[in-house]
């Protein structure tokens, strides 16, 4: 049986001992996980805003910043017929899908590199810590993360991922049945499957939170064994399963322990949301000033290409990022002193498993003797 208070306490230790951890831990939580206007569909087609010298952007009204009458002549000019007839602009639209897919993929995949190179560099960090006592600076614990172990562990995730894959498959197709049903006009079929459907979906989704649930404890060890051991996916599994299933009370227990840690810490978020108002306020304004440099170097580049309010909306863009970025820093900071503490709480708890492993005699040379 292991020690859990001795674990949490050694955790509690290294993440205030081990204070680069902390950049791991941000980035960690940082990865973990508009607006509109409508129109008439006419040439009157006006967009809303700031009210001007008669209340609105109606005709013979004009708002009263320069900037804003400028934006509300380009708007009306380049982006109100695309709603009003959309027909015409098909092309348009399919340019402005493809760039926000690129975009989402793009982000998407700097995200997964950040996530997971800081996710095997912590796993390796505690580990050698807790091993010899060594301490690495940020550079050599990214050195450490920066190799096949991480992309063992995204593989990982994507394979215990396939439940939800198969779950978005059921809802589509059962979406696709019900249609069918409508249109074919069988509205008795349409509506009787439709509530046995409804039924058959809660027992489901009870049954796959179970799932996802023991899914999330496996993957504490799956993913350490491919961090530590180096250890190929498959290979990953099977060791990770044997560990599992010889220590499978404690690891229950453990998991336990940490939910009532994590819902402690969400009961205290809201705790803290309130308390850190003033900070929010200052880092709302450092923010401000953060945001202005990368502002004003994208309205530079796209000066040279464009002209207009385009060139100030590019500058907004390119600024928000760094703007929340800098302005939720503290939660960022806070949510990554979680991360760490997990993700040590779970290597010890893999270490001692480990250690009783070892240490218990092998059985098959005692029967063959």
């Amino acid at each position: 049986m292991i020690d859990y208070g001795k674990i949490l306490k050694r955790a509690w230790h290294i993440l205030w001992n081990y204070k680069v951890l902390w950049i791991f831990g941000f980035l960690l939580a940082l990865t973990a996980g508009g607006g509109g206007g409508g129109g008439r569909g006419s040439s009157s087609y006006r967009f809303s805003g700031p009210p001007g010298e008669n209340g609105g952007f109606g005709p013979g009204t004009y708002p009263r910043w320069p900037f804003l009458r400028e934006f509300n002549t380009w708007a009306e000019k380049n982006i109100a017929p695309l709603f009003a007839h959309p027909e015409q602009h098909v092309a348009t639209f399919i340019w402005i899908g493809a760039a926000i897919l690129l975009l989402i993929i793009v982000t998407a995949v700097i995200f997964a590199i950040l996530r997971y190179v800081s996710e095997a560099a912590v796993i390796r960090m505690v580990d050698e810590y807790e091993q010899s006592g060594a301490k690495f600076g940020f550079k050599q614990g990214w050195k450490m993360g920066w190799s096949r172990r991480a992309f063992r562990i995204w593989v990982i995730d994507l394979v215990i991922s396939l439940p939800v894959f198969l779950l978005i498959a059921l809802l589509i197709g059962l979406g696709v049945l019900f249609f069918i049903s409508v249109e074919s006009g069988n509205t008795d079929l349409a509506v009787g499957g439709m509530i046995a459907a409804i039924g058959c979906m809660f027992l489901f989704l009870f049954a796959f939170i179970i799932l996802m649930v023991f899914l999330g404890l496996l993957r504490q060890f799956f993913m350490r064994v491919a961090a530590l051991e180096n250890a190929p996916v498959g290979e990953s599994f099977r060791q990770g399963w044997q560990m599992f299933k010889s220590n499978w009370k404690s690891a229950a227990l453990m998991w336990l322990i940490m939910l009532g840690i994590l819902i402690g810490y969400a009961i205290a978020g809201f705790i803290l949301l309130i308390i850190l108002i003033p900070v929010f306020v200052i880092t709302g304004l450092a923010g401000l000033v953060v945001a202005a440099i990368p502002a004003l170097i994208a309205f530079g580049i796209a000066s040279l290409f464009t002209s207009g309010p385009p060139t100030w909306i590019i500058g907004i863009l390119a600024a928000l990022p760094f703007f929340f970025l800098t302005l939720g820093s503290p939660l960022l900071l806070i949510g990554g002193w979680m991360q760490i503490f997990q993700s040590s709480v779970w290597t010890l708890t893999y270490r001692e498993f480990k250690f009783l492993g070892a240490a218990t005699p092998d059985e098959i040379p005692a029967q063959a003797s």
